[in-house]
Order: C-alpha cells, then structure tokens, then sequence
C-alpha cells in the first residue's frame, strides 16, 4: 500500500447534540402553545422566558451541528512526515515530524479503561502517540486537535500503516499490530 496521500476525515459523532436540538425544540414548543392568541399574554411571563432559553439552546446545538470537521491529509516530503489539518476547506495547521527519528507509534486511550469496557471505540479520549529515538515521551500525533476529534479505529490502522511502510524498524505494541494486521 504505497500511496502518496493519506486522506483521513473525522468522524461525525453528534448524536447528542441531535437529540438536544429535538427536546429543546419540542418542549420550548409545547411551552410556547397557545401563548399569543389568548387574552393573558404577558411579555415576561416564565413559561415564554424558558422557551426562549430552550429555543437557544437548539441554536447553539444547530450551529454546533453545522461546525466543519477535520480533515487530515499525510503525505511525506523527503524524510518528513507532513500532516496538513484542515477544518473544512479552511487550512489550519501543518505539522512536520522527521520519520527516520520515531522509534514507537502506538493507538492509546487518554485516561486508563476499565476491565469491561472495549479496547478500541470511537470516544475521542483515544489519541494516537508517537515516541522519538532517544526519548521517554510519547506526543501526539495530530497535534493539539487531537483532544477534540473522532477517528476510526479503520483510519487509526491506515495512519499506522502508512507510516510503517516509511519507516519499516518503527515498533507497534503487538496486541495493536496484531488487532490491524499491520
């Protein structure tokens, strides 16, 4: 699999802004019944306060619905990794990480999981890390972003792939190599 780009898009997870936007709407609505056609239609009144307050709520989860997603594009110039984060057709960052210097690269969850819950899922406390010769410290691959994106565990395998093949004496924990066939 040698290919010159990588295209990876994040994942859309905003099921709960979704059903926000369908409760604030539908209560702010049943609260609004019948408010301007009777005789006791007080500008202030509480009812109408609290629709309006759950009408922005809905907004504010709209817009958050219609928020751009990011778009990273990996490609390698000379011996560098080159990672172009997009969000939308917006271009917001490019990262350059010397590929001859990554000793590990490995998929890991922010905080630790408990025994029942799975290895791999589409929470965005996953981050994927690397570590540089010579060095203790793992960093995040995506850079900063990376705390607020939805990733595949399909997209997570392809960026590893891609940059194994770069880069064959990069070490891959083996329950992670083993779980995407790298």
């Amino acid at each position: 699999m040698r290919h010159k780009e990588l295209h990876v898009f994040e994942e859309s997870n905003h099921l709960f802004w979704g059903l926000i936007i369908l409760v604030a709407t539908a209560v702010g609505t049943y609260l609004l019944a019948g408010s301007f056609v009777t005789m006791d239609w007080y500008p202030f009144n509480v009812r109408q306060l609290l629709a309006l307050g759950l009408y922005a709520i809905s907004f504010t989860g709209i817009i958050k619905l219609s928020e751009p997603l990011y778009h990273f594009i990996l490609y390698f110039r000379d011996s560098d990794l080159m990672i172009d984060i997009k969000k939308g057709d917006l271009k917001t960052d490019t990262l350059r990480i010397p590929v001859d210097n990554l000793q590990q690269l490995k998929f890991t969850p922010h905080t630790s999981r408990d025994a029942d819950e799975a290895l791999f899922d589409f929470s965005t406390s996953y981050h994927l890390l690397y570590q540089k010769k010579g060095d203790e410290t793992f960093y995040k691959l995506l850079g900063d972003q990376s705390a607020s994106i939805t990733l595949k565990v399909d997209d997570i395998a392809d960026i590893m792939r891609f940059i194994s093949d770069k880069n064959p004496d990069i070490h891959i924990p083996n329950e992670q190599a083993a779980y995407f066939n790298l």
